[in-house]
């Protein structure tokens, strides 16, 4: 059996391969030190009972469409024509479906004093419930 002797590119083949797994390591430290991926975030609108004119939630409407994209949000659904497709209850009047960049952006916004002044509009001529819902990555 022949003994394997060095060749010229052995040290450098080697460097390299390790250059690439420390990289990949490095790499792979990131991206779990970062937590999990995050994807975006839809807020689910649902006005639950009416006790004002309409006039005051279209007021409210249009306040709120710049207060939403101040925070990378927009407005995918809005409804008063829903549909109830499983289970019990009613289908609420109104809905609306915002989505943002990410969780935190639509705390952000749910926070921020600007929404928390608008929404002194839109609650008093109706109730509603709020919720946000993580995306996928």
């Amino acid at each position: 059996m022949r003994a394997l002797m060095p060749s010229r590119w052995t040290v450098p083949t080697l460097a390299g391969f390790a250059l690439l797994a420390f990289m990949a390591s490095v790499h792979s430290f990131a991206q779990s030190s970062q937590g999990p991926a995050q994807g975006p975030a839809f807020v689910i609108v649902e006005r639950l009972t009416t006790t004002g004119p309409e006039s005051i939630q279209q007021e409210y409407g249009k306040v709120s469409r710049d207060i939403v994209a101040k925070f990378g949000g927009r407005y995918i659904a809005r409804s008063q024509q829903n549909t109830l497709l499983e289970g019990d209850g009613t289908v609420p009047c109104c809905m609306a479906i915002i989505s943002f960049p990410s969780a935190e952006a639509a705390k952000s916004w749910f926070d921020s004093p600007e929404n928390q002044d608008a929404a002194k509009i839109r609650r008093s001529g109706a109730t509603f419930r709020i919720v946000s819902v993580q995306g996928l990555p």
